[in-house]
């Protein structure tokens, strides 16, 4: 649990700086757009891509579970917000169930990946997250929210399905599985990596940054919600995985993907979804800022609990 707290720790030293290069306008608005506009566009995806690429041991697990894993989670997480929404019936109804919903399933994982696993274990990790990330991009940037957040009469965009990180897997995936991945020269494969590979450090200066932008006005208005949200997020929601895992005997880096995924703090870009779908963003913004303070007790409280009583260990 010290190593799972440390690298925590770590992750929030990276995330401060960007939390203190935007509140000093050292990252003014149009940087910050840009690091968003080229992590997500670029640096994400041909991390996607080159890892699985390199991988392909791992990525010949089937894919299919853990697009299933990452619906599971969301149905799971999705039917507690509903359940606890319905029963205050309060006016944010949408919000909360979108906060319980959707989690950091990619930025908090992969970096955790970097700093607590060694080499070999690390690369099958971050395999393991781009394709949960295949699943659960469909969700949270098409099917789900359109699901949470539509209106009436409201028709659903196909096109929202391709987001560039489901294109830069779906593309390494189809190359793996034609057994046509080895024939990508070097000269292509390692720039990509490199680019890659920042996604590391942007994506946690990024997250600095987007903290940084939420405002605390009417916070105390909306305490009980937030609290409410992050309960269920970081407390309920692990703790009904890690039963699950338990009793099917499930230890394996697999089962701790499991447990980390199912106890990660809201998503990050969650209210750029929330304000595109013309919702209370405020509110989203704030939930994301508390459940990430929260989880810096309760990620390596659950994954520290699962290792000791599963006997799984690295």
């Amino acid at each position: 649990m010290a190593i799972i707290s440390f690298a925590i720790i770590k992750l929030t030293v990276i995330a401060v700086l960007g939390y203190f290069f935007y509140k000093k306008r050292l990252i003014e608005e149009k940087v910050f757009n840009f690091l968003i506009f080229f992590v997500v566009n670029f640096t994400i995806p041909f991390m996607a891509f080159s890892h699985i690429i390199e991988n392909t041991a791992s990525v010949l697990k089937p894919p299919l579970i853990f697009i299933l894993l990452s619906v599971s989670i969301f149905l799971v997480s999705f039917v507690l917000g509903f359940i606890f929404s319905f029963k205050r019936g309060h006016e944010f109804k949408k919000e909360f169930i979108s906060l319980v919903s959707f989690q950091n399933c990619g930025y908090l994982p992969l970096n955790i990946a970097l700093f607590l696993f060694p080499a070999h274990l690390r690369e099958e990790f971050i395999v393991y997250v781009f394709l949960y990330i295949l699943g659960f991009d469909i969700i949270m940037w098409s099917v789900g929210s359109y699901f949470i957040f539509r209106k009436t009469g409201e028709e659903f965009k196909p096109k929202t399905l391709l987001t560039p990180p489901i294109v830069g897997t779906l593309i390494a995936l189809i190359l793996v599985y034609s057994n046509t991945a080895r024939f990508i020269p070097g000269v292509i494969a390692v720039p990509m990596k490199m680019v890659g590979d920042t996604s590391f450090v942007l994506s946690m200066l990024i997250l600095g940054c987007w903290l940084a932008k939420i405002k605390l006005e009417h916070f105390f208005d909306k305490l009980f919600i937030i609290l409410e949200a992050s309960f269920l997020k970081l407390v309920m929601l692990p703790f009904l995985f890690l039963l699950l895992l338990i009793k099917l005997d499930v230890s394996s880096l697999l089962g701790f993907f499991v447990v980390l995924q199912a106890s990660m703090p809201s998503a990050v870009t969650l209210p750029i979804v929330v304000n595109l779908r013309k919702a209370d963003s405020e509110l989203v913004s704030q939930g994301v800022l508390f459940t990430h303070i929260f989880s810096i007790i309760t990620v390596p409280l659950w994954l520290g609990l699962y290792m000791k009583i599963s006997g799984f260990s690295f």
